[in-house]
């Protein structure tokens, strides 16, 4: 069969690929082994379609959600179908459905991969740089200053001094790329939806897709610090099986929030970071926080959307409360202590959340 032309549900639906992928079956590994050999034209759309089935193994194998992935498996394959039927008047416009049919059900799958808990087979990073694994490579940062690191897949590392990092030499190559950290590192991860990407530090790992964050593990600190600044990640503790962790093991982080890991306790404590940075000033000027007799609702909102907080309030307490403030370049917690001074509140950070507390506004 020819199946240079098969979309990538079309593959991760092919019984005998599935095999292959999972190297259950060893006649489809020297079938599907000779194919690629022969047509390495097709590899881009078997990667994609092999990490689609990967972590959807993944996920299964968790055993979380299970209604989730046979919804995913079902999508995939009623995709199929309707290919199949459509195929003697297949189109440009069909064709680009099921491309964005394919690409929005890996999304999916690396979704559920993404936000649950690591199996608990994971082992600590300092086991991996105990032992001398030749397919790996390790960088060092003897000096004080940070030192620049650029992966293969385009990802930018900042290694602070004294800190270390090793990753496999094919790390690409597999269907997730992983990386050891001991010490301290700025990320900048390159976005690729087919192969999340894995920081494994201490008795923590970080899963993303493609975001910027910072990770301060130091082999022998009594806390580990995660905090990002674009996009969201999940931290989980390994083994994720103590009782003071949430139920599912980790914490989902999005931009402008940390979260420390007590490494005694083995316990989360998520809060803001110490200075929330603007989401984008691309969109948001320092004019856009000159208020002029504003609902306090108005100001609020403004504020949540500029920095990604939440902030929770009475609307109904304060709704006679109005703001007339020149705000500009100050930062989030100026921005808020400026606010409660005028209207006679003040405010808190309770799990990376900004709780106003007011009596309301006479």
């Amino acid at each position: 069969m020819d199946y240079r032309d098969l979309s990538i549900e079309n593959l991760a639906s092919n019984e005998s690929f599935i095999d292959w992928v999972n190297k259950s079956d060893p006649e489809a590994v020297r079938y599907w082994d000779l194919y690629l050999s022969s047509h390495p034209e097709i590899r881009p759309q078997v990667e994609k379609a092999r990490a689609l089935v990967l972590n959807l193994r993944s996920a299964e194998e968790f055993g979380q959600n299970n209604q989730q992935i046979d919804s995913i498996w079902t999508s995939i394959q009623s995709k199929v179908d309707t290919h199949e039927q459509a195929s003697g008047s297949s189109s440009r416009k069909s064709l680009l459905i099921l491309t964005s049919a394919a690409l929005l059900l890996l999304c999916a799958a690396s979704a559920v991969w993404l936000f649950y808990p690591p199996q608990s087979n994971d082992r600590h990073t300092s086991d991996y740089y105990q032992q001398k694994l030749s397919d790996f490579v390790e960088q060092v940062n003897e000096s004080t200053l940070p030192m620049k690191i650029q992966l293969d897949d385009g990802t930018i590392v900042m290694l602070d001094g004294k800190s270390r990092l090793k990753y496999k030499r094919t790390f690409t190559q597999d269907s997730s790329r992983q990386v050891y950290l001991l010490g301290k590192a700025y990320f900048e991860v390159m976005k690729d939806p087919y192969k999340p990407f894995i920081v494994h530090s201490n008795e923590i790992l970080v899963k993303v897709l493609g975001t910027s964050f910072r990770v301060e593990s130091p082999e022998h600190g009594e806390n580990i610090l995660v905090s990002v600044k674009t996009g969201r990640v999940s931290v989980f503790a390994v083994p994720g099986n103590s009782p003071n962790l949430p139920k599912r093991g980790g914490i989902v982080l999005s931009p402008n929030q940390q979260v420390t890991y007590a490494r005694k306790e083995r316990s989360f404590q998520k809060s803001l970071v110490e200075s929330p940075d603007l989401l984008t000033t691309k969109t948001i000027k320092p004019g856009d926080f000159v208020f002029d007799n504003a609902p306090i609702a108005e100001v609020f909102r403004k504020i949540e959307t500029a920095y990604g907080v939440e902030i929770i309030f009475n609307e109904d307490v304060m709704k006679n409360c109005y703001l007339t403030a020149p705000l500009g370049n100050e930062s989030l917690h100026d921005k808020l202590q400026i606010i409660c001074a005028t209207i006679g509140a003040g405010y808190e950070v309770i799990d990376a959340n900004i709780v106003i507390n007011s009596a309301g506004c006479p």
